[in-house]
């Protein structure tokens, strides 16, 4: 096992250098500070106390890595149901959870996750949120450096498997539904997710695939999965539409508002099946996720990742539904 003088020796720096990069002290300079990393990345370098941590059979221990959007505007309850579901099977697993979320580490190069994941003695990561502007953590994923399960994020290989439901399908379906219940529909306005989120191409390739099989003419603007957004783009769209698709629910909600205080109507439907919706009188279809139950079966699927290897692409279901305020008070 390589030593902090072995680190120190190939970045050609002391080893209290090599203490201060790992510690995270500011006043190192970049390009030391990537040599440091370089070097601990290529001996595969793990600090004592880490080290004896891992050698340890007392538990499993994963780390539950969440992506937070500080943006939206209403609670975010997807990531409490992904949490919950993370925690309810890890107990049932033995399992050991370190709760992650993306602001530790958002300002890391690639080599400083890499050794933060080492640091905390994780046998590997569960991973909600990911989008393609995180490309270091993406690329830490792709260069399989920990055995991780993906949730809405279609990358696997030896050491990755990822869970979704099928976005593509659900979008096509309901968009169809909404299309063909609807008389003399002629124009979709349809209101996607984020531009660097894996679900939103999915998505979007759904209502391109209905509106081509139908032939109706697709208006698609990109609403970043915000409420707002979705407001303002309704306002300058609803006009020249038939019906509103929204990617997400909280769309769907920052859309129907619009066409409240604009003082008309037209269909709307969302996706996700958040509880929220019930709360809504305006009862809209949406393609209805079970999180609790994807985030299970994240927290499954490592398990059998690690033990038996061999990834997999799990696909979860989904039912298109309305969300009733019957079906969500307590």
């Amino acid at each position: 096992m390589s030593s902090m003088s072995d680190v120190a020796k190939r970045a050609g720096v002391g080893v209290s250098t090599v203490s201060k990069v790992l510690n995270n002290y500011q006043n190192i300079s970049q390009e030391t500070r990537d040599k440091v990393m370089e070097a601990v990345d290529e001996l595969n370098y793990v600090p004592n106390a880490v080290a004896s941590a891992l050698s340890s059979k007392k538990s499993k221990r994963i780390a539950v890595v969440v992506f937070i959007n500080n943006e939206r505007q209403a609670i975010d309850e997807i990531n409490m149901q992904y949490l919950f579901g993370s925690f309810e099977q890890s107990n049932k697993e033995k399992l050991e959870v370190v709760t992650v979320f993306s602001i530790v580490f958002e300002n890391m190069t690639k080599f400083e996750m890499i050794q933060y994941f080492k640091s905390l003695s994780v046998q590997g990561l569960v991973i909600y949120g990911l989008h393609k502007e995180q490309v270091a953590f993406t690329e830490m994923i792709e260069e399989q450096h920990f055995y991780s399960v993906l949730v809405d994020v279609p990358i696997q290989n030896q050491k990755t498997s990822y869970v979704m439901v099928d976005h593509q399908k659900g979008q096509y379906e309901l968009s169809k539904i909404m299309i063909e219940n609807q008389q003399n529909v002629q124009k979709v306005l349809y209101l996607a997710g984020r531009r660097d989120g894996y679900v939103t191409d999915l998505r979007l390739q759904g209502v391109v695939d209905a509106c081509f099989e139908l032939n109706i003419k697709l208006n698609a603007q990109y609403a970043d999965f915000s409420e707002r957004k979705a407001m303002e783009l309704t306002k300058i769209h609803a006009f020249d539409a038939d019906v509103i698709i929204c990617a997400s629910d909280l769309m769907a909600i920052g859309s129907i508002n619009a066409l409240k205080e604009m003082d008309i109507f037209r269909p709307v439907c969302g996706y996700d099946g958040i509880k929220l919706l019930g709360y809504v009188k305006y009862h809209i279809l949406t393609v209805k996720q079970d999180f609790f139950m994807i985030a299970k079966n994240a927290i499954k699927e490592f398990k059998r990742l690690i033990e038996e290897g061999g990834s997999q692409a799990i696909l979860m279901d989904y039912e298109i539904a309305r969300i009733e305020y019957e079906d969500v008070i307590i």
